[in-house]
């Protein structure tokens, strides 16, 4: 489970994988020329310049090809990120190269479309779009544009949508900066004719757990002709002014939590029982490639020994619960070390077990304006970050229960760090309201 267990990687050797929910595109094609040959459409990448079967294919323009870079962008909690390379595009008057690549057929519910953006570069007041998807039946049928335009200060620039070409866009409220990676969540919603919907969610840091209430923009010209059915996403280079940006970690799904959040642990705690021993105990909400864990002590608080190997579900769609008895009472490092099937590894946050760290219940989680903890143990300090490490809330205690006020977080998934003894034992938990 990538990202400290936020999120699993679904990742073979492949650089593009379906499991029927999910289809990745993590641009893995391996080392770069540094010539005019690193195109994404070239055949020794995969791609193909003409239609064809195989993976990125050009559908428009000529010259200016758009690139295939040998570095990937990084996105903290995202489960895409920092693998294989990315693809570069950029605005400019000439003809210049728009390319699509197929993914999994959908003609009904909801398409999830998410995608790492880095603007290195901002030129035009006008806008003009990069990104879109489309049935490659029809292979003019854009739908769910994405634009881009200058932001209100230097150095910054907007982001806008519309389901068609026959209305202007509508662009975000906020400004983003240029040469700092954003990850964007197109949403197409398929309902009756002539009524589909198109919508964004942008995020600057983390990642909801929940699709929130509320998309960042709407598309304005919902009366636009539907899509027959969704099947490809396509990259444009805009001929309105002269932006200039990379794409990465492209991910398709028909629900949120496939889509941009696949995977996540929902806590990972243990307790000293007198007489018995060690109970270690950890969940996780839905599991991609999930070979399993082995469990990993430290008596140093510096090297880790595997005690056993703990078999995991592989793919499951419903909350799994683990426990592993350690023999022994000592105080202790706990992590796991979560292991794919194809060998990639993520270790979990690292727990303190002392006999002094008491079980503490939480409730409610998913919470909404307040969460209560409940321990056999005092509690001397609680603390709420978020996905970024950042600490939100701080209340210093001496109590064995607590009542810590939520009301000015936004929905979305934290951890909270809980003191006793000395020792901190950390839960993922969740707001929505």
């Amino acid at each position: 489970m990538k990202n400290k267990f936020l999120l699993i990687v679904l990742f073979l050797a492949s650089a593009f994988y379906s499991n029927a929910q999910t289809v990745i595109e993590n641009y893995s094609y391996g080392a770069i020329t540094g010539t005019s040959a690193d195109t994404l459409c070239n055949p020794s990448f995969g791609g193909n310049p003409t239609l064809g079967s195989q993976r990125w294919r050009r559908h428009s323009g000529t010259g200016n090809p758009l690139k295939y870079l040998g570095t990937s962008l990084s996105y903290a909690g995202y489960n895409s990120s920092g693998l294989g390379g990315s693809a570069g595009f950029t605005f400019l008057s000439a003809s210049a190269e728009d390319a699509h690549r197929n993914v999994q057929t959908i003609n009904s519910g909801n398409v999830y479309v998410s995608f790492l953006l880095k603007m290195t570069a901002s030129g035009g007041t006008v806008g003009d779009y990069f990104f879109h998807i489309m049935d490659t039946s029809f292979i003019t049928a854009f739908r769910t544009r994405i634009f881009l335009r200058d932001g209100s200060t230097t150095g910054t620039y907007k982001i806008g949508i519309n389901k068609g070409s026959n209305a202007a866009p509508a662009y975000s409220a906020l400004d983003y900066k240029l040469d700092s990676t954003i990850l964007v969540v197109v949403k197409y919603s398929f309902n009756s004719a002539f009524s589909d919907t198109a919508s964004a969610y942008i995020f600057t840091s983390g990642i909801p757990s929940l699709e929130p209430t509320t998309a960042t923009i709407i598309a304005p010209d919902h009366g636009t002709a539907d899509l027959a059915v969704f099947n490809s996403v396509a990259i444009r280079q805009g001929t309105v002014g002269t932006m200039n940006g990379v794409i990465d970690g492209i991910r398709v799904s028909n629900s949120w939590a496939n889509g941009p959040l696949p995977v996540n642990l929902v806590n990972f705690s243990g307790v000293i029982n007198p007489g018995v021993g060690t109970q270690l105990i950890w969940r996780t909400a839905q599991e991609r490639n999930n070979k399993g864990f082995e469990v990993e002590r430290s008596l140093d608080g510096e090297n880790f020994e595997t005690l056993d190997f703990v078999k995991g579900f592989g793919n499951s769609d419903k909350i799994q619960s683990y426990t592993y008895l350690v023999s022994g009472e000592e105080s202790a490092l706990y992590r796991l070390k979560q292991i794919d099937f194809d060998g990639k590894y993520e270790y979990s946050p690292i727990v303190s077990v002392t006999s002094e760290i008491g079980a503490v219940e939480l409730s409610p989680n998913p919470f909404a304006n307040a969460i209560k903890l409940n321990s056999v143990n005092t509690i001397e300090k609680v603390e709420i970050v978020d996905l970024t490490g950042k600490v939100l809330i701080t209340e210093t205690l001496s109590n064995q229960m607590a009542e810590i006020k939520t009301d000015h977080l936004t929905n979305g998934v934290y951890f909270i760090n809980i003191t006793q003894g000395g020792s901190v034992q950390t839960k993922r938990i969740v707001k929505f309201n």
